[in-house]
């Protein structure tokens, strides 16, 4: 057992239940405070990351503790008063016989660091660990696990397994009182949830519980940290160096521009407390290491107490991460950023986290993924449900007239290794209905192939009937496909809703897009990028050819496709060459970071597949019109805000890349709004959607929106500034444009005649066609007067 405290003062504790402790893990509130506390370290805003830190609710796993009465302030009024409560303080502490170690300010990836200090345990010490995960920082570990009463107190046992582990251990938790930040469901490790919850240990309390309220917590044999024990720690005090990097090098980097002529003091101060976080918090190290240093010698024969200064230091605060200026000076080569760091993906996880409480399907879709990816999944499987809504339309506010259908042209783009391997996995789940429709029909088809060749060969097949082949709408095509097949299964892929031929949507799924773009070069779907423009819009197309089996005449494209790939091979596909073909402002191009780690122990959600499937046989059905009136209005007026600013920056681009959205924020939000609305839209065919169905809309225009920029920002900016120079219109100055400029602004018909070396009747037919067409007016007396300067 153990408890759990909102807050760092003033709060009851209270004991936890599983259920309470995986709601707390799992709750967007949590996932959105960990990636901004975490997004405020990596920005080295140590303030914010405190603050973010310090609202996650704050485990105590050691003990729990008896009532006792608290005298309460209130600040505001100064009044005073006492109340009775399981306060937190270890003068009143039950021990259960569970031991929490911190490492903090861990270097490189953290999970690595622990699979290899693991295997360093014997089996008996693997045993005794019942949760292990990484701190709110994401770079610290804090396992827990069962104390030994034999080694000693609760530092007693921390200094023992961590000397195992091979890990830095942080002192500071040796109190019986401290708490530990809670982090994400993501973030665990291992758990062990029936000894983590009940475990008690009645020898361990009985020994030690009344030495902790005593405030007796120290350890109880001479292994403090702090001395040089290499194995124990992860720098080499011996040669002064932490983690390859001389000690020596460290200070000069951290001290650059720092006037050591100035305040030598407060300089040894401030470095002092920062050789805790390389050297470890041992005073006498410290000094030696300071020692060395020639300004830090004259400070001492000035009569500066050095060690007196370097052991004042020892109790200032010692925050959970390295200090970021500390950090650089260990690194000077720092890392390039992750270029989809420009966009929020922070913010668009949480939202996304918060809104799979409300929809149905996006906890399965969600678990187990990094919260960076779940953008892409998102919009592919939300294409997946809406292909499946094959059979339902809409009138959108542009045009409203024409029957919209749900269309998607999703790319989803990540490097090598990004995991893009789960959008296949979720279209095999999701596109079921579809693919199993298919299945009859493609045996038909091999069959009649299969007769055809036998006809060939055996002259008894030759005499039978002739055959016909079969009208198939298979709707499911890989990149190797003919474009006849194609065109042929499309136009018999129909179905009569509500008394009107229908069509169905073709679809198409690829995990490689280099295997898109290879067919699209050559073969039997040459250039089928003309299909793929169409799609988007059911636009006309058609085709006429000599070939005998080919089908001749007009049709409409319904079409939707889902393909992955890397950004080269996005590049191949649309480039700034080929940029004008308007593919950029159809696409849903949707990044996948290569982010998070593969987890031997995952969340499982049981019937998460049997989930998905029921509700995409659910939407298999969904037919007619739906009414959208409440996405109409947020997709006119997110768009129109947008354009505006466009219009105001006169930037092209912009204007170019916004057209589109509001059909995905419709499309992407449309399946998920449907089966949360279920019960209303089976009895009575409407959607009463609310603010957080809008606010799903604007959410999913706005990823898209940036998306877009990031993508395919600069190659519009380029595209809109090379036609501008490319078409410019010159102006060309003629003799007869000169002649006019040099008459002047009043004139009669002499004038004229000079200018212009022209005869009388020539000089009046002039004046009489640049009257008639504005240019000039008759002011009187055969006086003209320019209305224009220049001839347009």
């Amino acid at each position: 057992m153990f408890s759990y405290q909102q807050q760092l003062t003033d709060s009851r504790t209270r004991l936890i239940t599983p259920e309470v402790f995986w709601t707390y893990c799992r709750a967007p509130r949590t996932a959105k405070l960990v990636a901004e506390a975490r997004q405020a370290l990596a920005n080295g805003d140590e303030k914010t990351y405190s603050q973010k830190k310090k609202k996650l609710a704050l485990m105590i796993f050691v003990g729990t503790f008896e009532e006792w009465e608290k005298e309460l302030e209130n600040k505001r009024t100064g009044e005073k008063r006492k109340e009775t409560a399981m306060w937190r303080s270890q003068s009143h502490v039950h021990l259960n016989g569970l031991v929490v170690a911190d490492y903090d300010h861990l270097k490189g990836d953290v999970r690595k660091i622990w699979a290899e200090a693991y295997e360093r345990l014997s089996p008996e010490d693997q045993a005794r660990i019942v949760l292990v995960y990484v701190t709110p920082s994401g770079q610290g570990l804090k396992p827990v696990f069962t104390a030994d009463p034999a080694i000693g107190n609760l530092i007693d046992n921390q200094l023992d397994f961590s000397r195992k582990l091979g890990l830095p251990l942080d002192e500071s938790c040796k109190d019986g009182s401290r708490g530990a930040f809670m982090t994400t469901a993501d973030d665990i490790i291992y758990i062990n949830e029936e000894k983590l919850f009940t475990y008690e240990d009645e020898t361990f309390s009985a020994r030690f519980d009344a030495l902790y309220r005593d405030g007796q917590s120290q350890a109880t044999k001479e292994n403090k940290i702090g001395t040089d024990d290499a194995a124990f720690c992860k720098k080499d005090t011996a040669d002064n160096t932490y983690d390859g990097v001389p000690v020596s090098d460290i200070i000069n980097k951290y001290l650059e521009g720092v006037n050591l002529s100035n305040n030598r003091h407060n300089t040894l101060v401030d470095l002092a407390s920062k050789l805790r976080y390389i050297v470890g918090r041992n005073a006498k190290k410290i000094t030696e290491v300071v020692m060395t240093l020639p300004w830090v010698q004259e400070l001492a024969h000035d009569g500066e107490d050095v060690e007196g200064t370097v052991r004042s230091v020892m109790d200032f605060k010692f925050y959970e991460h390295m200090p970021s200026k500390l950090r650089k000076a260990i690194d000077p080569t720092e890392q390039q950023a992750d270029i989809y760091d420009q966009l929020p993906l922070d913010k668009w996880a949480a939202e996304l986290l918060e809104m799979s409480q409300y929809y149905p399907c996006m906890k399965e879709l969600f678990v187990n993924l990094h919260p960076h990816k779940l953008p892409a999944v998102l919009f592919s499987s939300g294409a997946l449900f809406g292909t499946l809504m094959t059979r339902a339309w809409y009138h959108f506010w542009f045009d409203p007239k024409i029957i919209r259908r749900l269309n998607y042209c999703i790319f989803i783009i990540g490097d090598p290794g990004a995991g893009k391997h789960m959008i296949e996995e979720f279209y095999r789940l999701i596109a079921d209905p579809i693919i199993q429709a298919d299945q009859c029909m493609t045996d038909a088809l091999n069959r009649y192939k299969e007769s055809r060749t036998e006809r060939t060969t055996s002259t008894k097949a030759q005499k039978a009937e002739a055959l016909k082949k079969p009208e198939v709408g298979i709707r499911v095509h890989p990149a190797r496909t003919a474009t006849g097949e194609f065109i042929r299964h499309m136009l018999a892929a129909k179905e009569i809703i509500q008394g009107q031929p229908l069509q169905l949507h073709m679809f198409s799924f690829d995990s490689e897009l280099d295997n898109v773009n290879k067919n699209n070069k050559g073969g039997d779907w040459k250039d089928r990028e003309i299909m793929e423009l169409k799609a988007f819009h059911n636009e006309e197309d058609g085709q006429m050819y000599a070939n005998q089996e080919s089908i001749s005449g007009m049709f409409n494209v319904y079409w939707n496709f889902i393909y992955t790939g890397t950004p080269y091979a996005l590049h191949r596909k649309v480039n700034q060459r080929n940029f004008g073909t308007g593919m950029s402002s159809r696409l849903a191009v949707i990044p996948l970071p290569d982010r998070g780690k593969a987890k031997r122990h995952q969340e499982v959600i049981e019937g998460a597949d049997e989930t998905l499937k029921m509700w995409a046989y659910r939407l298999d059905k969904v037919a007619g019109e739906i009414p959208i009136d409440a996405l109409n209005d947020e997709t006119y007026e997110w768009q129109t805000e947008h354009m505006e600013i466009a219009e105001f920056n006169h930037d092209k681009a912009d204007r170019m890349l916004l057209k589109r959205i509001p059909y995905y924020g419709i499309g992407i939000t449309l399946p998920f709004i449907v089966m949360r609305h279920w019960e209303e839209w089976e009895q009575n065919r409407t959607l009463t959607m609310d603010d957080m169905d809008r606010r799903f809309c604007r959410m999913v225009m706005e990823i898209q929106y940036r998306s877009q920029q990031f993508f395919f920002g600069e190659m519009a900016f380029h595209y809109f500034a090379d036609q501008d120079k490319e078409f410019v219109v010159r102006r060309r100055t003629t003799r007869y444009d000169e002649c006019y400029r040099q008459l002047p602004e009043q004139f009669k018909a002499k004038h004229v005649m000079e200018v212009f070396g022209c005869s009388q009747p020539t000089a009046s037919r002039n004046i009489s066609r640049l009257k008639a067409d504005g240019i000039i007016e008759d002011i009187g007396n055969h006086i003209y007067r320019k209305v224009l300067i220049e001839l347009p």
